[in-house]
């Protein structure tokens, strides 16, 4: 699994690196290898497929979630991986400067927002009714797009150049958003993702039905607090064996960190009893 944890992240650097070479060139480079790399992360990114003629990464993406869950969030959504950089350099802070600026080392579970369905049924109701407003401020490849037109304006002429605001201010909007994102990521972990982004709340209804997903083996779980402690989505919690898989991005921290193999990616459910003494109960009973 560690092996695989690795393959997920340098798959997640690759789609950084080559999102912000197409959006730092203005998508002006036509021809050529690095090219057709640069443009392949616009087209493997949920939204922009799904407003071209095809959607076939959004397509892709639908059916990568219904296997496996949230590995889009983890992998290929730029924004997601800028918080990840965050996240880890939070890690990397001694405990005492944290002390000092009063934040918590681990970050620990926290119950899930309600109203990020709230969120989600706005951002479609806007596009719907041609608000476009709204989905420019929160759709994560889109406020990418906006900060990389600091450098080339020209890029969001067919979006904030055709409202009121104007090209410049949708690029300072995008920088500003970006920052605070990446801010709220190193302070909160991946609460934008499971709060704000629609992308993130529409693969979270789907993912806790995913073939695969995380779930702790009440039998071998030690509570020795690793994963709930190293989790960036807040999504578990060691007390009741529970993990949140609608929140649960797939980056696997949880699993290559648990000494005892207490936390899986698996199919089916447990069905076992969580306690061995209630095992051998059960099975003098005849049950």
């Amino acid at each position: 699994m560690q092996r695989l944890k690795t393959i997920r992240i340098i798959l997640a650097l690759l789609f950084l690196a080559a999102a912000a070479g197409y959006l730092l060139t203005g998508g002006m480079m036509h021809h050529g290898v690095s090219a057709k790399i640069f443009a392949m992360a616009e087209r493997m990114q949920i939204i922009p497929s799904a407003f071209a003629v095809t959607m076939g990464a959004t397509s892709f993406w639908i059916a990568v979630t219904c296997l496996v869950g949230r590995v889009y969030c983890s992998t290929v959504c730029p924004l997601g991986t800028l918080q990840d950089l965050a996240i880890h350099l939070r890690r990397r802070i001694p405990e005492k400067w944290l002390r000092r600026m009063h934040l918590p080392q681990k970050l620990r579970w926290r119950a899930p927002k309600r109203w990020r369905y709230d969120v989600m049924a706005g951002y479609i109701i806007c596009l719907l009714l041609g608000f476009s407003v709204v989905p420019l401020l929160i759709e994560p490849w889109q406020i990418l797009r906006d900060a990389a037109a600091t450098a080339h304006p020209d890029t969001i002429a067919d979006t904030w150049g055709h409202l009121a605001y104007g090209v410049m201010t949708g690029a300072a909007t995008g920088l500003i958003s970006l920052t605070a994102i990446v801010g709220w990521g190193f302070f909160r972990g991946r609460e934008f993702c499971n709060t704000i982004c629609p992308l993130g709340t529409a693969m979270g209804a789907i993912s806790p039905y995913a073939l695969y997903h995380i779930e702790i083996d009440p039998d071998l779980c030690i509570s020795c607090m690793k994963c709930e402690d190293g989790c960036r989505c807040h999504c578990i919690k060691v007390k009741g064996r529970y993990v949140d898989n609608t929140r649960c991005v797939r980056c696997l921290d949880c699993i290559t960190v648990c000494p005892n193999q207490a936390i899986r990616l698996m199919t089916g459910r447990l069905q076992r009893p969580a306690s061995p003494l209630l095992r051998r109960k059960q099975k003098s009973l005849g049950v």
